[in-house]
């Protein structure tokens, strides 16, 4: 029987892999204590009250979407852990009321709605890398008896990527919704008589009462539901009302949206300066870089040792990938100038960082260190760093001088591997190559 995962896809599904991986860890006593956002970017399984019971349905899970798991396969190999560990059937709170902890039930409950969750969070980086051709998105719901009145609302509706209504609607909507989101092209909306509505107005917030199954104690959580034209309402259901996918990679790209539409070009450059220099978000690319090159050289290890477990655990995953910087409206406006069409983020993902730490690269000497990489972010947001254009290619260059050599960061727009404006390579060089190429007309110097 195929497994939920070869279904939609008929290889690893590296997006979805890195969402999940990208996943810190939570404890919580039910699972309405870390709603919504919280969810994309920590790992929780509620009354799950021990690290070791936290990580082990973790790993599972990861391996779950690596290797394509089945949802029997996954409970068969999690199942004797979680008995080890004393985490199976049920026992009694400070009350006296029987509590479920595992169970085969519960168990395939964790696979499917992580799995789902992990498959739209990484279908939504691959529609936001389509965003510039394909900007309008169509809800769509499977047309059968099974799928829920509320959600079938929503059936053949379409919204421009970036309408705010996506972070309510984003499936999936609830505990086993199949819905998903198709992207459509300018001309394919017009040829298919398709209403692109605004939903900005269809939004309502409001808090959700729910009786705590633990204390009996009832409880306030944000919630939000959209009220359609005529009347018809769709409520996802309770914790539910975010975008996975959104949360983990695409609001800064939604920030970056929104910035520019600011008319004010002061206010613009204050947000980008304050996004730019950001200490968590410096804080937050470093814990991202060193993960990623700790990656890489156990990938580059296992090579050399032929351990073929750790090439396969550690391979560089191509669309795990974060935002390196906004660009500064300086800088945008000369990409304009050129004929460029600047996503107004940069990001940078592991393939890039593979390639930069390659063998070639540190028998040249030519690789950064661990420091270099982890501080990436802030060399390219220093306001001495030069900034170049190079006609030929068509890219940008972020030149950090170090005394008689320097960091090389190399920015490619619309890059070909990932769909967006990204770092593809950074390596040390001699000073003495920058400045021929800036006196030979090699370079453009912007900064």
């Amino acid at each position: 029987m195929p497994s939920l995962l070869s279904i939609a896809f008929d290889k690893p599904p590296a997006d979805a892999v890195a969402y999940f991986k990208s996943k810190g860890y939570a404890v919580t006593d039910e699972w309405h204590d870390m709603l919504t956002h919280a969810h994309s970017k920590a790992f929780t399984v509620a009354r799950a009250s021990s690290m070791d019971v936290l990580s082990a349905i973790r790993s599972q899970l990861d391996q779950a979407l690596s290797d394509g798991l089945t949802a029997k396969q996954f409970k068969e190999q999690l199942t004797p852990t979680l008995q080890k560990l004393g985490w199976w059937g049920k026992i009694k709170n400070d009350q006296g009321d029987e509590i479920q902890l595992g169970s085969p039930r519960r168990l395939d409950t964790i696979y499917r709605v992580n799995m789902q969750t992990a498959y739209m969070a990484g279908r939504y980086r691959r529609l936001l890398a389509r965003s510039k051709t394909h900007p309008y998105w169509q809800y769509v719901a499977i047309d059968d008896g099974v799928t829920r009145p509320e959600h079938a609302r929503l059936r053949g509706r379409v919204f421009r990527w970036d309408d705010p209504i996506w972070s309510v609607i984003y499936p999936p909507n609830g505990w086993g919704c199949r819905c998903r989101v198709r992207a459509l092209t300018e001309a394919q909306v017009r040829e298919r008589g398709l209403t692109v509505e605004d939903g900005s107005g269809y939004i309502q917030e409001f808090d959700a009462e729910l009786i705590s199954q633990e204390s009996g104690e009832v409880k306030t959580v944000p919630h939000a539901r959209v009220k359609l034209p005529g009347g018809d309402v769709m409520t996802p259901d309770l914790g539910w009302a975010y975008s996975p996918g959104q949360s983990s990679f695409g609001t800064d790209v939604a920030i970056a949206n929104k910035i520019g539409r600011v008319d004010d070009p002061l206010l613009r450059a204050e947000v980008v300066q304050a996004l730019n220099n950001s200490h968590a978000r410096h804080e937050a690319f470093e814990s991202w870089a060193q993960d990623s090159i700790a990656r890489v050289e156990r990938f580059q290890k296992a090579k050399v040792d032929n351990d073929t477990a750790q090439l396969k655990a550690n391979g560089p995953r191509p669309r795990h990938k974060t935002v390196v910087s906004f660009l500064p409206d300086e800088v945008n406006e000369q990409l304009r100038a050129k004929g460029v069409d600047a996503a107004r983020t940069v990001v940078v993902s592991e393939r890039a960082l593979a390639h930069a730490h390659s063998e070639k690269h540190q028998a040249a000497q030519r690789s950064l260190s661990l420091s270099e990489y982890a501080n990436l972010a802030r060399y390219i947001n220093d306001p001495n760093t030069q900034v170049l254009w190079e006609p030929a290619k068509g890219e940008l260059l972020y030149v950090v001088r170090q005394g008689q050599s320097a960091i090389k960061v190399v920015v490619r727009f619309n890059d070909k591997a990932t769909g967006l404006d990204a770092v593809i390579n950074m390596f040390k060089v001699d000073i003495d190559a920058i400045e021929a190429g800036i006196k030979g007309g090699l370079y453009d110097v912007w900064r």
